[in-house]
């Protein structure tokens, strides 16, 4: 296998980087000449380039794990210095997708392999000789370079610890697979409907303990069982209040009103608006204002005093 360059060091980077080492993989990360990665991938034994130096190599393997808004940015810098065929790898659909990649960069062999795990996931599941999914795609590689490509990426897939698939798909519908089920369940529905349950408790004089316990503990608890479970062993499972709560919240809250709402979010990404929304945003003005937010919660303060108590990390 050609060199392995990871472009970023963020959390993906890492996780990825040290799976590659800890399956013997060589492993150098490119980035920018000021990064403020750089003393930390240095102290982590990295090899290391300056990102405007990837073009001296000899076709390596690019994965870049850089935040998507970034990419077009940097294989703008990039790709000029590239060969022809360079193989770039992208742990998500969005930006190939959302930029056109196929189309402003053809000299490069565009694949997709999508762990579906955040990066601490992919780390500890690795680490502990767990189980991992992921999505690929090779739609860009022409027909002569698709079983060569093709190898390359579950090689790849196997050294950052990918036990199950990877399952085929496409750029465009990992990423709108990818955004939906952010926005109408993992990114909203879990950490919002966990900080208002707990906060209507808290209002109804329930100690902030007991709150953090069944609002917020009990979430990890109960998507284990229904991942390790399934539906029907799930809901044979859970008590007989549970049951009928369950049913009773469910006819009330996912009504007529909550169904034109996922159909809203499911419009605004299958006709790209949301694509068009995240252009041009500020997204570290975003991120600091939902920390702000989440920072004066009383349920953060909660968690910082009971998780080490209560969470295996």
């Amino acid at each position: 296998m050609n060199d392995i360059v990871i472009i970023g060091y963020g959390s993906q980077a890492k996780a990825w980087a040290h799976n590659f080492r800890d399956s013997g993989r060589r492993v150098t990360i490119a980035l920018r000449d000021n990064s403020e990665s750089i003393p930390i991938v240095n102290e982590k034994g990295f090899e290391l380039i300056s990102l405007l130096n990837i073009g001296k190599l000899s076709k390596p393997i690019l994965i870049l794990l850089t935040p998507d808004h970034t990419h077009l940015e940097t294989l703008t810098e990039i790709a000029s210095k590239l060969e022809v065929g360079t193989n770039i790898i992208y742990a998500h659909g969005y930006s190939y997708t959302a930029f056109n990649f196929k189309e402003n960069f053809p000299k490069l062999n565009h694949l997709l392999l999508a762990p579906k795990a955040i990066a601490s996931e992919l780390r500890f599941q690795y680490e502990n000789k767990g189980k991992l999914g992921a999505a690929y795609s090779l739609e860009d590689i022409s027909a002569e370079e698709s079983a060569e490509a093709k190898e390359l990426l579950m090689a790849v897939a196997r050294d950052i610890g990918i036990t199950a698939g990877p399952y085929e798909t496409t750029f465009l519908e990992e990423t709108n697979a990818d955004l939906f089920s952010e926005q109408s369940l993992l990114c909203s529905l879990l950490p919002y409907g966990a900080l208002h349950s707990y906060n209507k408790l808290r209002q109804k004089g329930v100690k902030r303990e007991i709150a953090y316990l069944e609002c917020w503990l009990e979430v990890k608890l109960i998507a284990d069982a229904m991942v390790k479970m399934g539906p029907e062993e799930f809901f044979k499972l859970i008590s007989p209040n549970a049951l009928l709560g369950g049913e009773k919240a469910q006819k009330l809250l996912f009504d007529e009103g909550y169904h034109k709402k996922l159909d809203s979010l499911l419009s605004d990404i299958w006709n790209q608006d949301f694509f068009t929304e995240c252009k041009g945003l500020d997204f570290n003005k975003l991120r600091s204002s939902v920390l702000e937010r989440w920072a004066n919660e009383e349920l953060t303060q909660t968690h910082r005093e009971l998780a080490p108590e209560l969470i295996n990390k």
